[in-house]
């Protein structure tokens, strides 16, 4: 397969919403970790030609997750951790039990309030309004956080949430392709109301193990290599140049 790297000079910049759709391709799992996908097929997801297609992954592999798989392939690195991610395996150990144990305080007033925020999650998703979905989101998972009976550990999980990056959420969101699995409030309302709080716990801790995708991008971290063709002078090659690592 012959995939060319250049628009002709500078770096390639694809759209933003098809960035945004690969990546919750790749946030909802459809890509499985690990194993290897050929360009082909995520044009084919895209519905756009494989030019195109490598010019999207090389930008989603600016995130880190990302590795050429051969000349023609790309895979999803398993659940890695890698520099500045301390607060996100912090956030798996805690988080999930601590959401379950909030879950299971929850009173019927409680559910009421939660589903009146997730709604309004909701309606920012709708107008994609990025900034309106961050605050709705915090405000929601703040909310649930306070019904755990230790005080200290709900503060520490609320303030592990807003130290983590979510920059790759914004263009989902703003492009109107946002994943449900990056929007779960209304079924974790419904979890609780079912008293099915493993399946809280469990929604949570998937959650958190998607975070890496939808983290602030590693712009110095090249995990695109090994080029399908040779490269044309003016091609900018930052993520496509071969390492040994």
């Amino acid at each position: 397969m012959q995939v060319k790297a250049s628009n002709g000079g500078g770096t390639p910049r694809p759209p933003a919403h098809l960035v945004g759709r690969l990546r919750m391709i790749v946030v909802d799992g459809i890509l499985a970790p690990g194993h290897p996908v050929p360009i082909t097929r995520i044009a084919e997801m895209l519905r756009i030609d494989d030019d195109l297609a490598l010019q999207v992954l090389m930008e989603l592999g600016r995130d880190g997750f990302l590795e050429r798989a051969g000349d023609d392939a790309v895979r999803v690195l398993a659940l890695t951790e890698t520099q500045g991610d301390e607060i996100v395996q912090i956030r798996r150990l805690l988080e999930p039990p601590a959401i379950r144990t909030a879950a299971e305080n929850a009173r019927a007033v409680d559910l009421i309030t939660l589903r009146h925020l997730a709604g309004r999650v909701d309606e920012a998703v709708a107008s994609r309004d990025y900034i309106a979905f961050r605050r709705a989101d915090d405000a929601f998972n703040a909310t649930l956080l306070s019904l755990h009976p230790n005080t200290e550990l709900a503060r520490l999980c609320t303030e592990l949430r807003l130290r983590t990056a979510y920059d790759g959420l914004r263009v989902p969101v703003e492009h109107g392709v946002l994943s449900d699995m990056m929007r779960p409030h209304a079924r974790i309302v419904d979890l609780i109301e079912a008293a099915d709080f493993a399946a809280v716990e469990g929604l949570s801790l998937a959650i958190v193990n998607r975070l890496h995708f939808v983290g602030a991008p590693r712009m110095d971290a090249p995990h695109l290599v090994g080029p399908p063709i040779r490269l044309e002078p003016e091609v900018d090659v930052e993520f496509l140049e071969h390492t040994d690592a």
